[in-house]
């Protein structure tokens, strides 16, 4: 499409020869002999360039100018004069004019950079401005993404979070007076965990207990937590249907695990301990999935680990999981927290950061909620990681 010049001059004879230049030279080019028809004549066409005279009767160059300016900002206005100098220059540059042309045109190369030069600078403001409206229009969009995935996140969290267990639950024998209280601490870096604890009944006799740490964050961790949680719940169902033991077996629960996470593809794993307890024969059975630190056991007058070193969960197809024992002593307090703990620990090293879980593993009658307080976790200041703590004691007769 040809680019159209609007020429405002009182001079006829001028209008002419410069209109005559400018269509040999390919423009579409309008013309008016005062500053009134001339807006009229920009506001009917909106031409892509103005060449006005500065001094005519009537409105003169300077008023025509802050009139484009108030109307069409973004319109290349040249002012051209015989008259004046650099004070007109100035005045008209400081009301918005792109350029100053000085008559008689002798040279009509200069008139050919003026204009060049203004559409040059107008195409880059209009590629300018129609970036930015893009940019606004992504970012617009982006926030409403953004909104909608905040709200979605959201709504899974409150579905995550209700499948917690309570914060303290007690397990009684039936047939002695030993009860046991699981109870739980979770904070979470962003709106969705990847942490995951929970405790349950299993037959009357026996409690479940287990503290998993998916890799990464966000949504598709959060999602495996959903999908552990209804792998737990199908063994306890099979085991009170169908009298199946897997949920009994600590390692044969983590193989089964392992098999169904790598089998559903979902590209993620997780470290996980689980742990069977029989109040009634005093005996823990459990096993760890590469749950690390490893959980600690105080009996009341020292600390020592339980676990060992083994595979994570859903990351080899050849993991093996052993099955260990531990007759409980009358004075029982088995303390897990996840990996993120380690990065809120104010010690340089990781033995030093290890040695103060054993000390806070000592707390007397410390139930999660209390060990999160003596760390000074607060709800309101998310941590670089998910963090989580599990405690099972053994309840005074």
């Amino acid at each position: 499409m040809a680019t159209e010049i609007l020429i405002i001059d009182d001079e006829a004879a001028l209008r002419e020869v410069v209109s005559f230049y400018l269509k040999r030279a390919g423009y579409v080019v309008h013309t008016a002999p005062d500053g009134d028809a001339g807006l009229e004549t920009c506001r009917r066409v909106q031409p892509d360039i103005v060449l006005c005279d500065l001094r005519m009767p009537g409105m003169d160059g300077l008023e025509v100018l802050a009139s484009l300016a108030a109307e069409f900002p973004e319109m290349p206005v040249i002012l051209v004069s015989g008259m004046g100098g650099l004070a007109d220059a100035i005045q008209a540059l400081k009301l918005g004019a792109w350029d100053y042309v000085t008559k008689p045109i002798e040279d009509f190369a200069v008139l050919d950079h003026a204009i060049g030069k203004a559409l040059e600078r107008a195409g880059l403001r209009a590629e300018n401005r129609a970036y930015r409206e893009h940019l606004e229009k992504a970012n617009a969009e982006l926030e409403r993404s953004l909104r909608r995935l905040r709200e979605d996140e959201t709504a899974g969290r409150n579905i995550q979070f209700r499948l917690l267990p309570e914060a303290r639950a007690v397990f009684r024998d039936g047939k002695s007076d030993s009860a046991f209280e699981c109870s739980h601490h979770l904070l979470t870096s962003a709106i969705l965990s990847g942490d995951f604890v929970d405790y349950f009944d299993i037959d009357g006799e026996r409690f479940g207990f287990y503290m998993a740490d998916v890799s990464g964050h966000g949504v598709s961790s959060a999602f495996i937590t959903v999908l552990l949680k209804s792998y737990m719940a199908r063994y306890v169902q099979r085991n009170r249907q169908q009298g199946d033991p897997t949920i009994l077996d600590p390692a044969a629960v983590l193989t089964g695990l392992n098999r169904d996470i790598l089998f559903d593809g979902h590209g993620k794993f997780l470290t996980m301990f689980y742990g069977v307890l029989n109040p009634a024969q005093g005996r823990l059975e459990f096993a760890n999935g590469g749950q690390f630190p490893f959980p600690i056991l105080f009996d009341g007058q020292e600390t020592r680990l339980l676990g060992g070193k083994s595979p994570p969960v859903g990351l080899f197809d050849d993991a093996t999981y052993r099955t260990q024992t531990l007759d409980i002593p009358s004075a029982f307090s088995l303390t897990l927290f996840s990996d993120g703990i380690l990065e809120t620990l104010p010690q340089a090293g990781l033995a030093d950061k290890q040695n103060a879980l054993h000390c806070l593993a000592r707390g007397d009658g410390h139930d999660a909620a209390a060990f999160a307080r003596s760390l000074n976790l607060d709800d309101k200041t998310p941590p670089p990681d998910d963090i989580s703590i599990l405690n099972v004691r053994r309840l005074a007769a």
